[in-house]
Parts: C-alpha cells; sequence; structure tokens
C-alpha cells in the first residue's frame, strides 16, 4: 500500500496515521469498493507495526463502515459503498472546489456573516469603557456561595433547569428589583436568559417579524443595533439630545413602528437620562399603537447623585414594557446571566423559546446568584462599587480637566461607569482613536456608535477600572496621542 506513509515525528499516535490515510484512500477510490486488503499479518509486516495495532485499525474502519469482513475469505472494502465518493481536499493543502464558493446561508445566516460580533472583546487596557474594577470581586465569598449552592448532594444543579429560571433566583432577583429599585414584580414574570443581548434576540422574536420597524438611539450602542439588523428588523435611527431619545421625532417618523429600544437609565454612549415627559409619551405611544418597549436597564445600580431612577416598567400601567436587566456590570460580564420581566400574558412564550433555543442558563451558576444576593453580598458589593466608582470619578474629572485642556472636554454623566470627552474642534475621533490605542490606551470613537446622526468628533472613555494612583500617568498618555493625532 504506498498510499500509506507513516510519519515518525508527529505528534499523532501511529494507528490513527494509518486509519486516516486508508480510511482517506477508500474515499478517494485509491481502495475500490470490493477490493480485498491484505492480510493483518502481512499489512504488519509492511508497515513495521505490531499485528495488535493494525487489527485495531481494521476493527475500527469495520465500525465506521469501510470496511467488511467474509468468513473464510479475509477483509474487503465495504461492497456497499456509493460508486462515487465524496472527495477530501488533499493533504498538500489544495481546496476542493466546493470550498471556494461561498456557502448558501439564509437571510439571517447572510446578514450575521456581515455584522462585526467582537465588540467586547477588546484587549484591557486603561480607560476601556464598560470595565467593572475586577480587582474588587468578592471571590472568597463568591466561592462560599457556589460551594454552598453545589455542595450536600444537590443533584438538581447538575440537570437542566426551568427553561425560565431557578425560582429561587427569580424570587430573588424581584425581591432586589422591589427594595432597590422600587419597582414591584412577581417572580413568574421573570425569564433568566444568557445575558442582555439573548433577552432582547427572544423579545424580537417573540414579538416581531423580518422588516418589522424599531426605533433605536443614534448615537447608540452598536452590537445591540446589530443584532436587530441581523435579526432582519428595520432599524430607525432617532436623535438622542439631553433629555435622552426623542420620542416626538420617532413618533413623527415612524408612528407605525412595532418597538422602541430605548436605555432611560442611562444612554449609552452619552450618558442621558430620558425626561419623564419622554416616557409618558413614549409609553402612550405603545399603547395607542400596540407596540412593545424594549427597555435596557443599562448599569443604572452605579448612580452617583441621588438614588436609581425609577424604570419605564414602574410607571406602565398597560404593560407594554419588557424589561431587560443583567449582572454583566454589577458583578463581572462572564457570568452570561440577565432577565426579562414580562407581561403576564407573554410569560408562556417567552419561556417556551428561551427553552427551545437555550434549555436552560447553567443551573449551578443561578444557584450560587441566588446565595450571593439572599446573603445581602450583592447589596454590599453594590455599595462597596458605587464608592470606589465615586471616587474614581472624581478623580477621573480632575486629571482630565487638567491633563486633556485645550484638547477635550470631560463630560461624565451623574451614573454609569464611563464618560466622553469631546475633542477640540476639527479633530477627527477616528484617528485620535488610533493614536491613542497606539499610545496603549483603550476608548472608543462616538462615531462608532452613529447610523446617520452628525456628532462633534468625542471618545468613549471608561473610568470604573481604572485606579486612581494610575489615572494620572493615564490621562499624561492620552493627552500626547490627542496631540499628536
Amino acid at each position: 500500500m504506498p498510499f500509506v506513509r507513516i510519519d515518525q515525528t508527529a505528534p499523532m499516535p501511529k494507528f490513527r496515521q494509518i486509519q486516516d490515510q486508508l480510511r482517506t484512500a477508500i474515499l478517494r477510490g485509491q481502495l475500490r469498493a470490493g477490493s480485498r486488503l491484505p492480510a493483518s499479518r502481512v499489512l504488519a509486516d509492511e508497515l513495521g507495526m505490531s499485528r495488535p495495532t493494525i487489527v485495531r485499525v481494521l476493527e475500527n474502519l469495520k465500525s465506521e463502515g469501510y470496511l467488511e469482513t467474509r468468513q473464510g475469505s479475509g477483509t474487503f472494502v465495504t461492497s456497499d459503498l456509493p460508486r462515487r465518493l465524496p472527495r477530501q481536499a488533499r493533504t498538500t493543502g489544495a481546496v476542493a472546489p466546493s470550498e471556494t464558493a461561498a456557502p448558501r446561508l439564509s437571510r439571517i445566516g447572510d446578514l450575521s456573516r456581515q455584522m462585526a460580533a467582537d465588540i467586547g472583546k477588546a484587549e484591557y487596557r486603561p480607560f476601556l469603557p464598560n470595565h467593572p474594577a475586577f480587582e474588587r470581586f468578592p471571590f472568597a465569598i463568591w466561592r462560599k456561595c457556589w460551594n454552598v449552592a453545589t455542595s450536600g448532594g444537590r443533584a438538581n444543579g447538575l440537570g437542566y433547569g426551568d427553561p425560565a429560571g431557578e425560582v429561587v433566583l427569580r424570587q430573588r432577583i424581584a425581591e432586589y428589583l422591589a427594595l432597590h429599585r422600587g419597582d414591584l414584580c412577581d417572580h413568574e414574570q421573570i425569564v433568566i436568559t444568557p445575558g442582555g443581548h439573548s433577552a432582547f434576540a427572544l423579545a424580537a422574536l417573540v414579538l416581531g417579524n423580518p422588516g418589522d420597524r424599531i426605533w433605536l438611539e443614534d448615537p447608540g450602542p452598536l452590537t445591540v443595533r446589530n443584532l436587530f439588523w441581523t435579526l432582519a428588523l428595520d432599524v430607525c435611527p432617532v436623535a438622542v439630545d439631553r433629555d435622552g431619545m426623542d420620542v416626538g421625532q420617532a413618533i413623527q417618523k415612524y408612528p407605525g413602528a412595532r418597538f422602541a429600544f430605548a436605555m432611560p437609565s442611562r444612554h449609552h454612549p452619552l450618558g442621558v437620562t430620558l425626561s419623564l415627559p419622554r416616557r409618558l409619551a413614549m409609553l402612550d405611544w405603545a399603547r395607542q399603537h400596540e407596540a412593545w418597549i424594549i427597555e435596557d436597564d443599562y448599569d443604572s445600580e452605579f448612580r452617583y447623585v441621588g438614588p436609581p431612577l425609577p424604570s419605564i416598567r414602574s410607571i406602565d400601567g398597560h404593560d407594554r414594557v419588557i424589561y431587560v436587566g443583567t449582572f454583566s456590570k454589577a458583578l463581572y460580564p462572564a457570568i452570561r446571566v440577565g432577565y426579562l420581566v414580562l407581561p403576564r400574558q407573554l410569560v408562556g412564550a417567552f419561556r417556551n423559546l428561551t427553552g427551545l433555543m437555550n434549555r436552560s442558563v447553567p443551573v449551578d451558576v443561578q444557584l450560587a446568584l441566588a446565595e450571593f444576593i439572599g446573603g445581602g453580598h450583592f447589596a454590599t458589593h453594590l455599595r462597596r462599587m458605587r464608592d470606589l466608582y465615586t471616587q474614581r470619578r472624581t478623580a477621573f474629572m480632575e486629571f482630565g480637566a487638567g491633563a486633556l485642556d485645550g484638547l477635550a472636554r470631560i463630560d461624565c454623566p451623574d451614573s454609569g461607569m464611563n464618560a466622553v470627552a469631546w475633542l477640540e474642534e476639527g479633530r477627527d475621533d477616528v484617528v485620535v482613536h488610533r493614536s491613542a490605542v497606539a499610545a496603549g490606551i483603550q476608548c472608543f470613537p462616538l462615531s462608532d456608535y452613529t447610523v446617520g446622526a452628525k456628532m462633534p468628533g468625542a471618545l468613549v472613555l471608561g473610568f470604573s477600572g481604572v485606579p486612581v494612583e494610575r489615572m494620572k500617568r493615564h490621562f499624561d498618555a492620552l493627552a500626547d496621542a490627542i496631540a499628536r493625532s
């Protein structure tokens, strides 16, 4: 068998090399259907291998259906293989013709191929937006909660869970919303999801059809916009000013939209809040047109002036709001736990679809999180992070005003983890961003968040992940980068 060659230096076991090469020879037609193979002893001598190794190879290929044994006659290539077998790419690296053409995708698949999905994968550097203070996370307490949730023979944590989420976690979330957000709901209205984006996708799939219109703030979150575009919704950009989304403009331009996506507590990236008159106008529009409001309660836990603002859901008297919360900013992004608070009539459909798509969020994570919240650790952690981020926000504004004087103006909102540095007139934020990254600073140009809005050049900067003692030198590096661009 001249087509079988053993590479003594390859990390792959020799029996695997022989097995793969024999399989490839059959698929290429070098060994045709019905061909008789030499006896295992002959093959062993020819290849310099032990007979048990060759027998193992032949038995494996028999179990895969490539070979068959005929009593008293020996081992043969299976006689009922089709005459035209699929061709494999050659080991020399040549690409089969079928691999050169782009595969035919669904409409959603084709749209997803065009969209960026790696915004959250940026390597951590100073001023990376939305970056929690990981070094202050209570790892020891979290480990204890995890141990409590998964110890003592709790086998229920090892199987599939309720598609809507574990009851104990939903109860803890309902209690948290009532105590800390002033938003009353029953735990039966809550559905647990693998993060916020999964919740947005569920809302679009349960309630929308391809081509339905959705209001989205412009500027607004890029990955959310890409998600809705990929789901074949007609994304309608709506201007944002100091009072948040311009609801009047949206009603005038897109009155028949199916959805409004809003971040009323803290808009990303500008940090503004949606005014009460506009909240009421949005609710009235949703009621009149039987539309839905997807409320992203974006990092509302971190407010530095006064208590957290009430949600739109808390003043919704007609069940038109789908509230989305997540633990990504309050704890850490990799936890992948979000939740929906739904009108009661929608719970069944959302529960069923998330069960079909995700089966359930890992039960052990849910139980550990429920223990963390129920033990008071979540509230304590939030309080400590608010105090820490208050210090870092103050230092950020102080050092930023000094270092960027004449280059940019720092705009730090009353809540959240980010700020906006409005560049001196005439500076291109894409060019400045490139210079900042080269200097070891991570930020995002405001123009990345816009569709059609004409905005001055600005950088979106995060302050929550930067220790105060390092902040000045990072601002000095940023100032040099801006001046050089």
